[in-house]
């Protein structure tokens, strides 16, 4: 089951989204609100896999909400406004729905969601691929293209040997994602880094292959980095 809380300020509005999700298989609503304040509680004390959330409301909107949360669940804005729609995906939500909308277009919403969690699930110890929310694509990756991933504030950038990908991520948890794949490692406060590509160490400096750009090495990881080269740390 896909554990959903509904979030509307329009009563309207949150009958007919809650009318709609009983209908569908796989989904139990386990909390409905007229507020983001009222929600949040839940969302920090039980295991939410995914909100259906209005932009426009009062006191707190959807997308200031979503800011706020450290570790949120998967998000599904619903609105009746598309120029929310690029905001929407730069902050890596799951999807956007149009108001008006019927039970089929929410069904899309419920299989997308289906297929992230399952996805997530296989980020596991023994496998070697990286699973990327693109916009409204489940990317995967295998770690043998991933040559770095960047810290940019609220956002991470990870370079592949297609193109770089950019997700409302914390470094910190994308370290723990790749925490079983050898090859990674956290050399900088804003970079981790495939060894695989990585050519010499030079002073401070990590220098890739090819014209891949330049790593920097923090005072912080440089022993760790060390011990992974089986060097001693000087």
């Amino acid at each position: 089951m896909i554990k959903c809380i509904v979030i509307d300020d329009e009563v309207l509005a949150q009958e007919l989204l809650v009318s709609h999700l009983r209908k569908i298989p796989r989904v139990d609503i386990i909390g409905v609100f007229d507020n983001a304040m009222d929600a949040m509680a839940t969302i920090k004390s039980t295991a939410v896999d995914l909100v259906f959330c209005d932009i426009q409301m009062p006191d707190l909107d959807g997308v200031t909400f979503l800011k706020s949360l450290k570790n949120p669940p998967l998000f599904v804005f619903v609105t009746g406004d598309p120029n929310y729609a690029i905001e929407g995906y730069q902050l890596n939500v799951l999807d956007y729905v149009l108001k008006p909308f019927g039970v089929e277009r929410l069904i899309q919403t419920i299989e997308k969601a289906g297929a992230f969690l399952e996805s997530e699930k296989s980020n596991q110890p023994g496998l070697n691929f990286l699973i990327i929310k693109d916009r409204s694509s489940i990317i995967i990756t295998p770690y043998n293209e991933v040559f770095f991933i960047k810290s940019d504030k609220d956002y991470v950038h990870i370079e592949t040997f297609e193109k770089k990908y950019s997700l409302w991520k914390k470094l910190s948890d994308m370290e723990e994602a790749l925490s079983n794949a050898k090859q990674f490692i956290r050399v900088h406060k804003s970079y981790i880094v495939n060894l695989d590509f990585a050519k010499k160490v030079q002073g401070n400096i990590i220098k890739m292959k090819g014209d891949l750009e330049d790593i920097p090495i923090g005072g912080q990881y440089r022993a760790e980095l060390y011990k992974r080269l089986g060097l001693s740390n000087v």
